[in-house]
């Protein structure tokens, strides 16, 4: 089993998970109105926290102060969490692994240019230096899936401890608010007037925020702080429908919950809370609600709390798994702020009062751009034993693609040279290759720089293969690594908003500034809905994949892979893609 042992939220209500509940339980939000020019243009309602606060807080732990405010919440968050937990984070059987969407995405803003290595601006970085500060030298991984990255996060350490890979795992997500972020999702018109209203009928948009969580799992229940919850079931899927809407059936996000509770061993009449996604954004919860219809859950009482903490994108999963783990400890069930009137079309069971009632089981859901979805699973460790009958099976490599330098390999052997192309333009070289392996998808000419790459990768790959015929959609997986996540295009966003006087942020530039969107693309050309993840790493650790892969494989998450590395390298602009095609066989 994978106890919680311990955790922490760090939000606009406070410094700690007791903190923050405890407002919660009084239906006390943390979003206020900004006028910080620095921000945003116009006023605003955010959820911030005060940076002499974190100043202040920080300098209780460490005198050193060349740490970021990302890096400083993360610090603070996990310094937290293990005051109550007996592990040996310095152990080899322990691994920490940190969920963000945007990292130290401020560094690219010209006042902080300078201040800090261009290198912090790499998602691995800022985990090396945050985990080092704990004498973490090792065991390292780095999660970045849009919006569902802190939930991905912890479905990805229960995976790992229940696979014996390891005994213990500290996951910390976080994520800040810089106009980087905010205009961007302003650009898109996403940004509601007012404090975010979840599902309710007058909702206008989510309403962003930032913050930090932590939580501490293990295998080892003498080292859970006598915990009795467990992480018991968890799962991934693409709607391979848009890359910055939402599916508009909610099947994708229902086949997530469904596989999450098959691996719980529990139906859906047998969960008794839901702690939702609930942006609040137009779309995403009226996907949300026919999701949670289509697998069962209409009648279970749900929390939406982004009215209280707004949207903390990298933390937010952590922040909400935590709540949930509350709500089963606790036995109470949390209101939903801003929400009066059903505004979706399902009638799903949102809470309108705080109130106390029973709960052994708990499901928490969550979506993001690129088409990403995540649901996991929790419940008392006495509620119905998990399905331990493993599926022990091998798989082989049916193909693997190399593009570098101007060539492209297949199974090793060259199949593509252009030598007329400086190797560095790999736009020209991206459109040769296009043209020489007769390509018809337009589309592609709108992608970014790694989304291009992670195409044409993944459309060598599959070609002559007729492999997808074989499989359903929602049983092929796409697990890729990645060294510079999205920073080529960030740096391209972050032009459009440096000058005031030419201020233009586009929602087309916005879209392709996370890691995850190059999946989403190659879900939605070859309708592929099953699990997805993106691993931010210095170097390709092709060992790591494999067996992540292996594991899907032996869960019965995926009987398909296409798993390798999809990277466009900032600032240098280098590029490799080494991807390989994996079958499961028995």
């Amino acid at each position: 089993m994978v106890y919680i042992s311990s955790h922490n939220i760090i939000s606009s209500l406070g410094f700690t998970s007791e903190e923050n509940l405890n407002k919660i339980r009084k239906g006390k939000s943390g979003i206020q109105l900004s006028e910080n020019k620095d921000l945003s243009l116009e006023k605003v309602y955010v959820s911030l926290i005060s940076d002499n606060e974190i100043e202040n807080k920080f300098a209780e732990i460490s005198i050193k102060n060349d740490y970021t405010k990302y890096e400083k919440l993360l610090i603070l968050s996990i310094s937290d969490a293990l005051k109550y937990s007996k592990i040996d984070i310095n152990s080899d059987e322990t691994v920490f692994i940190f969920s963000t969407t945007k990292g130290n995405i401020n560094l690219l803003e010209k006042e902080n240019i300078g201040k800090f290595d261009i290198n912090r601006l790499k998602l691995w970085k800022s985990s090396e230096i945050t985990a080092d500060f704990f004498g973490k030298k090792n065991n390292v991984l780095t999660v970045s899936n849009a919006c569902i990255s802190g939930s991905l996060a912890v479905i990805i350490a229960q995976r790992l401890i229940k696979a014996g890979k390891y005994k213990n795992a500290v996951v910390a997500g976080a994520d800040i608010l810089s106009e980087f972020t905010l205009s961007g999702f302003q650009a898109f018109k996403a940004v509601s007037e007012t404090p975010c209203k979840p599902f309710d009928k007058n909702r206008t948009g989510m309403t962003p925020g930032e913050g930090a969580a932590s939580i501490i799992l293990t295998s080892d229940k003498s080292k859970s702080g006598k915990s009795e919850i467990i992480i018991s079931g968890g799962a991934s899927s693409n709607d391979a429908n848009h890359i910055s809407g939402p599916s508009r059936t909610g099947e994708e996000l229902a086949f997530a919950i469904k596989s999450a509770l098959s691996e719980s061993n529990l139906s859906a009449e047998e969960i008794e809370f839901i702690s939702g996604h609930g942006t609040a954004t137009p779309y995403n919860d009226e996907t949300e609600s026919k999701a949670l219809t289509l697998a069962g859950l209409q009648t279970v009482p749900l929390s939406g709390t982004k009215g209280y903490t707004g949207h903390t994108f990298g933390a937010t999963g952590i922040i909400e798994t935590i709540i949930a783990s509350e709500a089963i400890k606790n036995s109470e069930i949390y209101k939903t702020v801003g929400f009066e009137q059903l505004g979706v079309s399902e009638n799903i069971n949102i809470q309108k009062e705080y109130k106390q009632k029973t709960i052994n089981t708990a499901i928490k859901t969550a979506s993001g751009f690129g088409g990403c979805n995540a649901a996991l699973v929790l419940k008392k460790e006495n509620i119905k034993p998990d399905i331990s009958e493993k599926h022990i099976s091998q798989f082989h490599i049916l193909k693997k693609i190399v593009i570098a330098e101007n060539k492209i390999f297949i199974n090793d052997t060259e199949d593509y040279t252009e030598k007329d192309i400086n190797k560095h333009d790999f736009a020209k070289f991206a459109k040769s290759v296009y043209k020489h392996y007769n390509i018809k998808y337009p589309k592609f000419y709108k992608t970014d720089n790694l989304s291009k790459l992670g195409f044409l990768a993944a459309e060598i790959l599959l070609m002559n293969t007729d492999i997808l015929s074989k499989y359903k959609s929602e049983e092929i997986a796409v697990i890729l690594s990645n060294e510079s996540s999205s920073l080529d295009t960030d740096a391209k966003y972050q032009e459009t908003i440096k000058d005031r006087k030419n201020y233009f942020p586009s929602p087309a530039v916005f879209v392709y500034t996370l890691a995850n969107i190059v999946i989403g693309e190659i879900c939605i050309r070859h309708k592929i809905k099953g699990e997805n993840t993106v691993f931010i790493e210095k170097d390709f650790n092709k060992n790591f994949i494999f067996n992540y892969a292996d594991i899907l494989f032996n869960e019965e998450k995926a009987r398909l892979c296409l798993a390798g590395r999809i990277n466009y390298n900032y600032p240098d602009k280098n590029y490799k893609a080494e991807l390989y095609l994996l079958e499961a066989e028995k």
